[in-house]
């Protein structure tokens, strides 16, 4: 390509001669050299990108102009540029695979009408210095005048499926992506993929609270994870492999694009996301791997997954002198000065605990020496943070726990104590949403084990630290090594997309005071060991 025009240069070796006795005879080979431009066009179908051969030169073979001999402009003439001019690009058999995937996501889309074979056509096709660029026109039909009424509200039958759906959405992602993060070597581009599904994951646990039939927020989660997902793809694209990955992933990209562009032009195209969907989606990547089912979602470690994320693969570590030790005290036992119960282990005291005036400072002594211990575990079992950063470490695993739950994993009467509870599914001392970190931990131990919270919290704040904070440079900006806390805890609270909210001009106030609280808390926690109890708790400091 030079110039945005599309030059091609062939060496012509050419035999001339007569039969003599059954074989050829003649002066022999004559070599040349072939110049020409292909132009590309649209054939009349609007199908289909062709090519005419414009300015064809026959040169000498080391490419001097000059008369060469009438067998060479015979076998250029008539055997290759007609065989070059017969070069096509059909995308015929592109839009109907995408009228297939089309019609699992958009039922009824099948109608001869609705096709895009009938209803699309390429136009005004260029050679750009990447490649050629063409457009595809579509025709849209209007949609019909309808009076709005009011939807009714979703069904318990409905609002099941429509979970389902989005949990479908959740797997189909979690393979999709961790597959792909599995096969590359590059981190930054592991992480961003990593990143991508956690933060899909939490739009989903968020979109799940929502009950508006007006909305359909499965088709924007989709769209916009494929929005996220897309420019990932593409660094994808370069990539040397050695089987048709490459070609699965072309596919698969012009797929996603088409539905994305599709969804655009309105009511009549506007998608419907439905578990076969996924599934035949997948499966333009994934080939044979793709699993006949995303769902039920798998909430359990997934050893897999915690590798891709740096971790151990075996789970966070909390040994016996952390874990259970002893049964469990019955909660009446608990109502008697945490100081005189049985000696038990540090979790096994806290275990049912709701932090009660009574015995506020013996709860929160016991909660900052688990806390310490659980800490000091992590440190000792290989730690990634790196030395010069570690004394920042200790205050955030406090200060986090403090800002976010404080310091408590149960709340309720001191009788039917229950694991606190956000109002997005967050649960637990450390706030651990489950629905976004399933697969790296275990859902149900983070509700029932304090430690195992914990040790679960203390794992995603290094995650956030050292590959994003530190590894994007967020030190190296006004404010200095202090921003690693405050990007870090931003990034725990909100996502990695919240990695530096504490420094961005249109951060929402509300978050502003959310960073603020948590850094003033930070501070006195670093200072002076000790959290501001008077905040969680009416009692003098």
């Amino acid at each position: 390509m030079v110039d945005r025009r599309l030059l091609v240069d062939l060496a012509l070796l050419g035999h001339s001669g007569v039969m003599v006795m059954g074989h050829c005879r003649g002066p022999g080979a004559v070599s040349s050299r072939l110049h020409l431009e292909l132009k590309p066009a649209i054939d009349a179908q609007g199908m289909a990108v062709v090519f005419r051969a414009d300015g064809a030169e026959l040169r000498r073979p080391d490419g001097s102009p000059g008369l060469l001999s009438r067998p060479s402009r015979i076998l250029a003439e008539s055997l290759v540029i007609p065989r070059l001019e017969r070069t096509t690009i059909d995308v015929s058999g592109v839009l109907a695979a995408i009228d297939d995937l089309i019609n699992e996501f958009k039922p009824g889309a099948g109608s001869a009408e609705m096709l895009l074979g009938q209803r699309v056509r390429l136009r005004q096709v260029t050679a750009q210095a990447e490649g050629l660029r063409t457009e595809l026109a579509i025709r849209v039909r209007p949609p019909p005048t309808v009076a709005e009424v009011p939807e009714p509200a979703l069904g318990a039958e409905e609002l099941a499926e429509w979970q389902r759906v989005e949990d479908e959405l959740d797997g189909f992602l979690t393979v999709l992506i961790a597959r792909l993060a599995s096969q590359v070597d590059n981190r930054d581009l592991q992480l961003d993929f990593l990143a991508l599904l956690l933060e899909t994951r939490q739009r989903i646990a968020e979109a799940l609270l929502v009950d508006d039939p007006s909305e359909d927020p499965v088709r924007a989660l989709f769209l916009e994870a494929w929005g996220g997902l897309k420019p990932l793809l593409t660094r994808l694209e370069p990539m040397d492999v050695a089987d048709d990955r490459d070609l699965r992933l072309a596919g698969f990209i012009a797929a996603g694009d088409a539905l994305a562009a599709l969804d655009a032009l309105g009511p009549e195209f506007g998608l419907e996301i439905s578990r076969d969907g996924l599934r035949r989606l997948a499966r333009l990547l994934l080939a044979g791997d793709a699993p006949l089912s995303f769902t039920p979602l798998p909430l359990v470690e997934d050893p897999a997954l915690r590798r891709l994320f740096g971790l151990d693969p075996d789970g966070p570590t909390v040994g016996p002198t952390i874990g259970p030790a002893m049964p469990a005290l019955q909660w009446w036992q608990r109502l008697l000065p945490l100081a005189h119960a049985n000696p038990v282990s540090l979790a096994e005291s806290l275990r049912g605990v709701v932090a009660s005036p009574a015995t506020l400072d013996e709860y929160l002594d016991l909660v900052a020496r688990l806390l310490d211990a659980v800490y000091t575990e992590h440190m000792d079992n290989g730690s990634r943070i790196p030395a010069d950063y570690r004394e920042l470490f200790r205050p955030l695993v406090r200060a986090t726990a403090w800002r976010e739950s404080c310091w408590r994993h149960y709340i309720g009467p001191a009788d039917e104590p229950r694991v606190i509870r956000s109002s997005v599914g967050a649960v637990g001392m450390m706030q651990i949403m489950g629905r976004v970190w399933r697969g790296v931990y275990d859902v149900q131990r983070l509700e029932a084990e304090i430690e195992y919270n914990i040790a679960a919290g203390i794992e995603i704040l290094e995650h956030y630290l050292v590959d994003y904070a530190i590894r994007r440079g967020e030190h190296q900006h006004p404010g200095g090594i202090d921003n690693l806390v405050r990007a870090t805890y931003a990034a725990y609270n909100g996502g990695p997309r919240h990695l530096s909210r504490h420094r961005r001009d249109d951060t929402p106030a509300s978050l502003r005071a959310i960073d603020e609280s948590f850094w003033n808390e930070f501070v006195q926690i670093r200072e002076e060991g000790w959290p501001p109890v008077a905040r969680c708790f009416s009692v003098a400091e």
